[in-house]
């Protein structure tokens, strides 16, 4: 499929975008996607974030990221249109979009291309893992995930050229621990490296230059990503801004913590879209939740959860409740005696 776009009719072009905001570059893209023919003009978008976690479509938040440090460290955290894993993004990381008709979609080409640009400009050797990820190494450089319509195609991935390697594995990290039951898409983590490692002093404009290279087109510099200009634009980032897009998609979960490990009782949290829909405590042969009644007290003390959304501070007093629970010698004696 990826021979057709090298029949000579085949006019390509590259826009660059100028914003480094995560959820304007993301309602670009989906912008493109769903308004441009890519049969005869296959496109390629390059873009750069200032530091974001950016999850797939079916991933859980919480689960993904360290959702309690990333306002600190002044990562915004975004859920993009199409699946794979979780990724980090900062200003020492090259995005790449690469549209096609559905009939010349190819992450291969995409990634031969970047990778001869890298061999060509930079003396440097990639490899395609059957993953589809670019290795040097054996260490990944570059992540991939795509989304195909009916008729449209894209294939986006990234470069690491200088990333906060640092920064990195703490937005990454996993808060919540291993007890977690869901349906959610998780992320494979894959030792990394930046470009720089291999080649120092590189930058992410040097490999823009050597891409915009490979690819073989003048560039349109994007400005101003509006309604003027792309309309229905804001609307759209409004929505990969929503909190019911970023939190409110999170396929259902339920979070356990170990109360009495010896009767193997447990207590658990459900989350559906985003927000508490039950709490209470189970075992091998009995349960209690709050909708049962099974243990006078424990209602009052864990309905105050339910709807509420998930957030570091729920998890926090859930956890509080839990060690409160272990404490309690009149709950262990209602349990024993239920």
């Amino acid at each position: 499929m990826g021979d057709k776009l090298k029949r000579s009719n085949i006019a390509k072009l590259i826009y660059f975008s100028r914003s480094t905001d995560i959820f304007t570059n993301l309602a670009l893209e989906d912008w493109l996607y769903t308004n441009r023919n890519f049969t005869n003009q296959p496109m390629l978008m390059l873009w750069r974030n200032k530091p974001c976690v950016v999850i797939g479509r079916h991933q859980n938040p919480w689960l993904e990221s360290n959702f309690a440090m990333l306002p600190q460290m002044g990562a915004e955290l975004a859920r993009r249109n199409s699946g794979g894993g979780t990724v980090y993004h900062d200003m020492g990381n090259l995005n790449l979009t690469f549209f096609t008709s559905r009939d010349s979609y190819s992450r291969r080409r995409n990634l031969e291309l970047l990778s001869r640009a890298l061999s060509t400009h930079f003396n440097l050797a990639p490899e395609i893992t059957k993953r589809e990820d670019l290795c040097i190494n054996g260490l990944k450089i570059s992540g991939t995930a795509s989304k195909l319509g009916r008729t449209n195609a894209y294939h986006h991935c990234t470069l690491l050229v200088n990333a906060n390697t640092a920064h990195i594995s703490l937005a990454l990290k996993n808060l919540l621990g291993p007890h977690v039951k869901t349906n959610a898409s998780v992320s494979v983590r894959s030792p990394i490296m930046n470009l720089n490692e291999e080649r120092p002093g590189i930058t992410v404009e040097e490999v823009m230059s050597a891409v915009i290279s490979e690819w073989s087109s003048e560039v349109a510099v994007v400005d101003s990503i509006d309604d003027d200009h792309f309309p229905g634009v804001s609307q759209t980032r409004q929505k990969f801004l929503s909190e019911e897009w970023r939190f409110g998609r999170t396929p259902k979960f339920t979070l356990y913590r170990s109360v009495f490990q010896q009767l193997n009782i447990r207590a658990f949290l459900a989350v559906e879209k985003g927000k508490v829909a039950n709490v209470g405590m189970e075992g091998d042969s009995v349960q209690f939740s709050v909708e049962k009644n099974n243990l006078e007290g424990l209602e009052g003390l864990m309905e105050g959860f339910i709807g509420k959304p998930f957030s570091k501070e729920l998890l926090d007093e859930f956890e509080m409740v839990v060690a409160g629970l272990k404490n309690s010698s009149q709950c262990l004696t209602m349990i024993t005696n239920t």
